[in-house]
């Protein structure tokens, strides 16, 4: 594999691992800011309510993270537009 290819494949990646890193981050953000605003809230009635509401907010935190999935493979596919897809491939 040509050094070129190597360091384009590791450009990609850690571009890609940065953009998961701040979308993971803003996902938390959201998650706290719709629970602290009152647009989502966790019953805590009973004692299953209370089993589950770690994995409520996980799964809210899931879904949040998803919505940014769009964006992170636009940002990937344009970066590796702007190495070059030649590059990426060992031609």
């Amino acid at each position: 594999m040509p050094q070129a290819t190597l360091d384009a494949w590791i450009s990609l990646y850690a571009a890609v691992g940065l953009l998961v890193a701040m979308c993971a981050t803003i996902a938390v953000i959201k998650t706290v800011h719709d629970y602290r605003s009152g647009s989502r809230t966790l019953a805590t009635t009973s004692v299953m309510d209370k089993v589950l509401a770690a994995p409520r907010v996980w799964v809210r935190w899931q879904f949040n993270y998803l919505l940014g999935a769009p964006a992170i493979l636009m940002i990937a596919t344009l970066y590796a537009h702007h190495l070059g897809f030649a590059t990426l491939v060992d031609v």
